[in-house]
C-alpha cells in the first residue's frame, strides 16, 4: 500500500531545479509504480530547460522529460501526491495560495533536514554540476525513504492479513 502515488518537485520557474530532481528520480523508480514529475511556481509562458542543467543532466546520464517549463497548479495537489519544494518561500507560497494544499515539503525537510537548494541563475557550470550532486544525493535518500515506509507498510498489512486465517 503506497502512500504516494505521485511526486512533484517544485522550483521557481522549472528550468534547472526541479528538473534535475525530477530526471535523477525518475531513473532511481523506472521499476516502481509512481509518477515523477517537476513544476515551476512562476511559469508565465514555457521556456526552455536551461542548456546548462541539460549539459549536467547529460555528463551524469540523466534524462530530462521536458524541454520546456510546466508550471504548478491546483491539480498537482492531493492526498496521494508528494510536493517537494526546493525552498522554504516555495512551500510558504504554495500553502498561501492554495487552500487544499497538504503534502508539502521542502526538498531537505523530508528526509529530516534543513536549508534551501539556491537558484542557479546567472552562476557558472561547476555550480550546476554541484547543485546535481546536493540533488542527487537528497533524491536518492527520498526514494529510500518512500520505498522503505512502503515496504514496511506492506509486511504490517501481510502480517494483519495472516492474523485473520
Amino acid at each position: 500500500m503506497k502512500k504516494y502515488d505521485k511526486v512533484i518537485f517544485v522550483s521557481t520557474d522549472n528550468t534547472c531545479r526541479s528538473p534535475l530532481a525530477e530526471g535523477v528520480m525518475k531513473e532511481l523508480t523506472k521499476d516502481k509504480e509512481i509518477e515523477i514529475l517537476s513544476r515551476g511556481l512562476i511559469v508565465l509562458f514555457p521556456e526552455p530547460i536551461n542548456p546548462k542543467t541539460v549539459e549536467t543532466a547529460k555528463q551524469y546520464g540523466i534524462s530530462l522529460h521536458h524541454p520546456m517549463s510546466i508550471s504548478f497548479s491546483e491539480k498537482d495537489l492531493g492526498e496521494k501526491n508528494l510536493v517537494l519544494t526546493m525552498t522554504k518561500q516555495q512551500k510558504k507560497s504554495i500553502y498561501e495560495e492554495y487552500e487544499d494544499a497538504i503534502n508539502v515539503y521542502t526538498i531537505n525537510e523530508f528526509i529530516g533536514g534543513d536549508g534551501d537548494m539556491e537558484g542557479l541563475y546567472g552562476k557558472e557550470l561547476s555550480a550546476y554540476i554541484e547543485c546535481f550532486e546536493k540533488i542527487s544525493t537528497l533524491v536518492n535518500l527520498i526514494t529510500a525513504k518512500l520505498f522503505t515506509e512502503e515496504t514496511a507498510k506492506e509486511r504490517e498489512q501481510k502480517g494483519r492479513n495472516g492474523e485473520r486465517k
